[in-house]
């Protein structure tokens, strides 16, 4: 796994680039950011009514599922 795959794969599911490595996807139920690092990603998920969820991975832990 790496940055580039991670990119494609946010592409592919809808996000939209908003800068260098960092891709963002809303709909009615919030808004998800994937922030791509050297070695990792952070993933912040900010569903309304909710307080953001910060997750983040090393590349080499993480499996993408298929678009979709």
């Amino acid at each position: 796994m790496d940055a580039d795959m991670i990119a494609a794969w946010a592409v592919e599911n809808g996000y939209l680039q908003i800068g260098l490595g960092n891709y963002r996807r809303s709909d009615n139920e919030g808004v998800m950011t994937i922030e791509i690092k050297r070695m990792s990603y952070l993933l912040i998920d900010e569903r309304q009514g909710s307080r953001p969820r910060l997750v983040s991975r090393l590349f080499k832990d993480m499996i993408l599922p298929n678009a979709g």
